[in-house]
């Protein structure tokens, strides 16, 4: 025998179901309009790794360039990331590769931040990455007219490849995360302006000054910063954008003791170098 369902039970979920179907559709405008009120926009954006990002006060690179130009900009440098993928053994599993400069270029052009959101963790030199990460998400990208970037330095401390012949848009090498984030955001922003600048040179520092090394003394298995630097030179050439040359003759180096002109640690750049930096952009950017 089928067992009869109470009618005042079915009645009472049938009109629990509709006011809360009713209460959602009521409260779907108020969400996305607080999503609409909450996009910010800037007529430039910054990528890149801690030279860009270290800083992210009235002193950083981006802030002097807006100040200088009296225009809007944003922030998204996430320190220790490089322009190529690192984990070649496990692929997509590293985490860190998610703030590449593929990975982030493919979020920037689906306009998704999902798989960055994802990311939780306590290193300090990462605590600030959802915050940069929250800050790209509300960004009205449409409102972007230059996009500048600055990677290389930590590809060159890794050793990572700078490229491959037989794969040319391999995205674990540095030419070819180059290539595809290029891509990236030429398909989905024909318009806009994307200018690289290079790594500057670089001196490595230890706390006993006991070294005289640098960035053309020290090879970490592909090169001297300076053969990365050509190769952004030769792909930006080659991709039809803009490229900086911040290595060359750009700050003294003549006598080791010179790292403390425009640098804090022999690599990121200090007051002096930040303003010296901003100024070289702010000058090209006013074209």
């Amino acid at each position: 025998m089928k067992a009869e369902r109470p009618k005042g039970k079915i009645k009472d979920k049938i009109i629990y179901g509709t006011c809360g179907a009713l209460l959602i559709l009521a409260m779907a405008p108020l969400l996305f309009a607080h999503r609409r009120e909450a996009d910010t926009q800037a007529q430039i954006l910054f990528l890149g790794d801690s030279i860009v990002g270290q800083y992210r006060d009235e002193t950083s690179i981006p802030a002097l360039v807006a100040e200088m130009l009296d225009v809007e900009v944003a922030n998204g440098a996430f320190g220790g990331t490089t322009m190529s993928l690192q984990n070649r053994d496990y692929r997509d599993a590293y985490y860190w590769d998610s703030f590449s400069f593929s990975r982030l270029t493919r979020a920037i052009a689906a306009q998704d931040f999902g798989l960055q959101q994802t990311v939780r963790t306590k290193d300090y030199v990462t605590m600030n990455f959802r915050d940069i990460v929250d800050e790209l998400d509300r960004l009205e990208l449409s409102s972007v007219q230059t996009v500048v970037i600055s990677y290389g330095m930590n590809d060159y401390t890794t050793g990572s490849p700078i490229g491959r012949e037989d794969a040319p848009e391999d995205p674990y090498t540095m030419e070819g995360a180059m290539r595809t984030g290029i891509g990236y955001l030429r398909q989905r922003y024909p318009q806009l302006r994307i200018i690289f600048i290079s790594p500057t040179y670089c001196w490595f520092v230890n706390t006993l000054g006991t070294t005289n090394e640098t960035c053309e003394t020290n090879d970490y298995g592909d090169g001297c910063l300076e053969d990365y630097v050509e190769a952004q030179r030769r792909v930006a050439r080659e991709c039809g954008v803009e490229f900086v040359d911040l290595y060359h003759d750009f700050y003294p180096h003549e006598q080791y003791g010179d790292w403390q002109l425009y640098t804090n640690d022999g690599i990121h750049p200090n007051e002096t170098g930040r303003q010296k930096i901003a100024e070289t952009l702010a000058e090209l950017l006013r074209d």
